[in-house]
């Protein structure tokens, strides 16, 4: 046996078993993730009649009919627009978007209500500590209108004259009230407010919520964009165990014929050794196969939030042809993204919000001019005089013109941090639109990669069949080593699995390209 053949086949049998492990990593969800191409078996020449196209034997044909079967769509299975829609409506991180959208809306009302004149009410009671008036003298006056009267009666000799004036006389004194009670109704119109701060600061809130729904709606878009790539995912792993249980089937076929050649001297311990290796690694495939459709399923039951006991039937034909995808150049795909992906809005509006925000805190530096009026209703009031122990209503009205000079210190740094924040978010644009560029490229060529491998898997499964019931019929015949025959089944194994890739890659491609325009995702058949 040449060496170079025993190390071609050594290598596709590698790379079969890097396809099935490449489907338990994440890179397995992207496309363009087949294994690579294994080298072919070298083909006897001798017989024209078994080089000729046949049609596929009975276990080609079992295999291709038990694959259809194994991934055909169920009533009332799962499909890709359903897992996206009940993942996007049970996740907790869209629940947590929409709190902050409700958090942002309360912001947007508050700033609203910041327009009104602010209005306050106080009911107030003082007890006073008890003082000592003052004695202000007496105070006379006349008891009636006209001149005052003064009665002098005579006197002895010597006596001083004491006369009397008609005038009653009353004590000077003023009641000292110990409680006092308020009842006080105030305006103020923030009148400078409404200029440089009150409409900025509005449509900073506003911006703000804007941003947040735009948040909210990246965040439902890329979860249903994963949960699609997790539901083709669960379908390859399903297609996995079909193509690696039909290939320990194909190698325990071998395995028998080789005992046989054996037996009859046609055959060397060797060869027998090396398919009994082939068929303990064929099932590991199959174990690890099995592994990753159960753990594919339950990220299907995770993202769904579904009990452990549920169970999924397959709800869509990844047989169907794909609808078209409508594309452009790569510069036309390049502005579609750049206007619709949510992510660059969501930086806009927010450094629009902050630059409003700027303009709120700059009012710092002026001077702030307020209207206001109060209403007081008290016992006794204070604009009363003397103090009676009854209710009596007064007023007043004003304007304010007040300036904080401590303001204008910390302004000048808030604002520069501001201006830092904004910097910040137009850095990561930039960096954002990179990636998006990026992100459309590889989406791009990985579509038209994928709509090139379904298209030539096909072509390519039907000649590894062919081959590997050429290359058996030849072993059987004496004419072909079971090397070779090894060969032939490695290939066809691997091209089984590049055309199980090739259907799945087709739809997870088209689904990215849509995620990377910020299109609608498509619905498939």
């Amino acid at each position: 046996m040449k060496r170079g053949t025993r190390a071609g086949r050594a290598g596709a049998w590698a790379a079969v078993a890097a396809g099935v492990a490449m489907t338990a990593s994440s890179a397995w969800a992207q496309p363009g993730h087949a294994p690579a191409p294994a080298n072919p078996g070298t083909t006897d020449s001798a017989s024209a009649e078994l080089a000729a196209p046949h049609p596929p034997t009975a276990d080609a044909r079992q295999v291709s009919e038990r694959m259809d079967t194994a991934l055909a769509p169920q009533p009332g299975g799962l499909v890709s627009d359903d897992v996206a829609r009940r993942a996007e409506m049970t996740s907790p991180e869209v629940r947590a978007k929409q709190e902050e959208v409700r958090a942002a809306a309360q912001k947007v009302d508050q700033a609203a209500i910041l327009f009104m004149p602010k209005i306050s009410l106080l009911a107030r009671y003082m007890r006073l500590s008890p003082i000592t008036a003052p004695n202000l003298g007496v105070l006379v006056g006349a008891l009636q209108p006209g001149p005052v009267q003064v009665i002098c009666p005579p006197v002895a000799a010597g006596q001083p004259n004491q006369c009397t004036a008609m005038a009653a006389g009353v004590d000077v004194s003023f009641p000292i009230l110990l409680n006092m009670y308020t009842l006080q109704g105030s305006i103020a119109l923030p009148l400078s407010d409404y200029l440089l701060r009150l409409s900025q600061n509005y449509s900073a809130a506003s911006s703000s919520k804007e941003a947040a729904e735009l948040q909210e709606q990246a965040s439902r878009q890329k979860i249903q964009n994963d949960a699609r790539t997790a539901y083709y995912n669960w379908i390859r792993a399903k297609g996995a165990v079909v193509v690696a249980d039909q290939g320990l089937a194909t190698v325990r076929a071998h395995l028998k014929d080789v005992n046989s050649a054996v037996v009859v001297g046609s055959a060397s311990k060797a060869d027998l050794l090396r398919v009994e290796s082939q068929q303990a690694s064929t099932e590991l495939l199959l174990e690890n196969a099995r592994n990753m459709a159960t753990l594919s399923e339950e990220q299907i039951r995770v993202m769904l939030h579904d009990p452990p006991s549920t169970t999924y039937a397959i709800g869509e034909d990844i047989s169907a042809p794909v609808p078209a995808f409508t594309a452009g150049t790569l510069q036309d795909l390049y502005a579609e993204a750049m206007r619709q992906r949510l992510e660059v809005r969501v930086l806009d509006t927010t450094v629009r919000s902050l630059r409003k925000t700027r303009s709120v805190l700059a009012a710092g530096n002026y001077p702030r001019l307020d209207a206001f009026g109060d209403l007081y209703y008290q016992n006794p009031n204070t604009r009363a005089f003397p103090q009676q122990n009854q209710w009596s209503t007064t007023w007043d009205v004003g304007i304010q013109l007040s300036w904080t000079v401590n303001d204008t210190l910390t302004t000048g740094s808030q604002t520069s941090e501001l201006d830092a924040k904004i910097k910040e978010l137009e850095a990561q644009k930039a960096q954002l639109e990179d990636g998006i560029r990026l992100q459309v490229t590889q989406a791009y060529n990985a579509l038209r990669s994928a709509q090139f491998s379904r298209e030539t898997t096909e072509r390519q499964l039907a000649a590894s069949e062919e081959s590997y019931r050429v290359r058996r019929e030849l072993f059987r015949a004496g004419r072909a080593t079971s090397a070779e025959l090894t060969d032939a089944e490695t290939d066809l194994m691997k091209t089984r699995f590049d055309a199980l890739n090739a259907r799945i890659d087709l739809r997870v491609a088209r689904a990215n390209l849509a995620y990377a325009l910020g299109r609608q995702q498509p619905s498939h058949p």
